[in-house]
């Protein structure tokens, strides 16, 4: 059923005058299992214009989906190795969350990770400018708004070494910082950026 699938999709996709994804981590897939050619054309996150910076703040922002292919388990479980006061506050739901919360418990973080729950635009534009650095470390993310949000904002953004579409903007040291997968290290990452001034 999945090379009928295969067959159909290089058939149809084939026949397009110009092929388009929305990465290029997005358009190498399609070329490894569908040996279609394509062009990455990324597209900016709708919220953009109303983005901006501010302050970097006392506490680190994660957003988006509660998911295991998430891993803000990884991100909450970083947090171990960050001194206090920083904090973590994620913004999102998902089917995770009973996981996520089991893990904050276990690790004794209560009064240092917060799970927001979803949150409204404007709400979500005030902590994207006070946030002092964003964590998104998906594994093998397509494309990711969050990572461009974070840069419209002015923040550095976290991430890990197999998080797909979001290294096709980070540079380590840059615009952000590139950790092993381990809590650790992205702990070790998140401290020094919490020592930072500026």
């Amino acid at each position: 059923v999945r090379e009928q699938i295969r067959a159909l999709d290089r058939e149809m996709l084939g026949e397009c005058a110009g092929v388009y994804t929305i990465s290029r981590t997005t358009s190498d897939r399609l070329t490894r299992f569908n040996g279609v050619p394509s062009t990455p054309l990324y597209h900016p996150s709708p919220l953009a214009p109303k983005l901006r910076p501010g302050p970097y703040g006392d506490y680190f922002l994660s957003v988006g989906r509660l998911e295991t292919v998430k891993r803000v388990e990884l991100a909450i479980s970083a947090m171990a190795h960050v001194p206090a006061p920083m904090r973590l506050l994620v913004a999102g739901e998902g089917t995770f969350r009973h996981g996520l919360e089991r893990r904050i418990e276990e690790l004794g973080l209560g009064d240092r990770v917060r799970l927001l729950g979803a949150v409204d635009e404007p709400t979500l534009v005030e902590l994207y400018a006070g946030a002092r650095g964003v964590v998104f470390a998906p594994f093998d993310e397509d494309y990711g708004y969050v990572t461009l949000e974070a840069f419209e904002a002015r923040k550095p953004v976290v991430t890990a070494t197999d998080s797909g579409g979001v290294l096709e903007f980070v540079r380590h040291g840059v615009n952000g910082l590139v950790s092993e997968l381990d809590a650790a290290a992205l702990g070790g990452w998140l401290a020094e950026l919490a020592d930072r001034t500026e």
